[in-house]
C-alpha cells in the first residue's frame, strides 16, 4: 500500500464495496456494524477474513486515534504494543482514519488509492456515539 494520507476517501470507497452490496458481481469487501470499538469487536473484525485468500500475517488494523484509545479501555494493557501483542496483529493509528470506521486489511490491497483486492479488507462500521 502505498502512503494514505485521506483515509476518509479511502473509507467511503471501501464502504461502497459491501458484499451486501446489491446489483453486481464484482469482488466486495467484508463488513461489519459494532456498537463500540472494543478489543471483541476487532478480533471479530480479524476473524472476518478468516478462511479468505488472505495471509493473515500480512494484515493491519487501522484505526483511528480516538478508536485506538477505546479499544484499549477494555484490553487491560496499557498501549497499542500490548494490543497488538494481544491480537496478534499490527495496528496502525492514522490521523486521518474516521472514527465510524475501523479497517483490517491486507496493505496491499490498495495500490495508488485504489481498492485492488476487496477479499483482503475487512471494514467495521461503528455507530455514532454520543
Amino acid at each position: 500500500m502505498d502512503e494514505i494520507d485521506d483515509f476518509e476517501r479511502l473509507t467511503e470507497r471501501i464502504r461502497t464495496h459491501s458484499h451486501e452490496a446489491s446489483g453486481s458481481d464484482t469482488e466486495r469487501v467484508t463488513m461489519r456494524s459494532f456498537d463500540e470499538v472494543s478489543n471483541e469487536s476487532l478480533r471479530e473484525l480479524l476473524e472476518a477474513l478468516d478462511g479468505e485468500d488472505v495471509d493473515p500475517g500480512a494484515c493491519a488494523f487501522y484505526l483511528s486515534p480516538t478508536n485506538a484509545e477505546r479499544a484499549l479501555e477494555g484490553a487491560d494493557v496499557e498501549d497499542v504494543g500490548g494490543l497488538e501483542d494481544r491480537l496478534g496483529r499490527r495496528i496502525e493509528v492514522e490521523e486521518s482514519m474516521p472514527d465510524d470506521t475501523v479497517l483490517f486489511m491486507d496493505p496491499d490491497a490498495i495500490e495508488d488509492g485504489e481498492i485492488v483486492a476487496a477479499h483482503a479488507i475487512a471494514c467495521g462500521t461503528v455507530a455514532a456515539s454520543d
